[in-house]
């Protein structure tokens, strides 16, 4: 996984797996789900991102994910 945030273009991106997008659906305006060729997510797009969440709260994500074939 990969987080990226363009200051420039105010965007957040969420990269969940390696690979290309083959199709984007828009969810609503300025929230973008890139789908792989088997249409499994494979990035969210969250354009104007400071107006939807706090700036302060960019260094506070917290990812807990279980990795696939580990117990937990």
């Amino acid at each position: 996984m990969n987080i990226s945030y363009d200051k420039d273009a105010d965007c957040l991106y969420i990269q969940f797996q390696p690979g290309k997008v083959h199709k984007t659906k828009k969810i609503e305006e300025g929230i973008l789900v890139d789908l792989d060729e088997e249409g499994k997510i494979y990035g969210i797009e969250i354009i104007g991102v400071s107006e939807r969440m706090s700036i302060a709260s960019f260094g506070k994500i917290s990812i807990d994910m279980p990795i696939a074939g580990v117990p937990a």
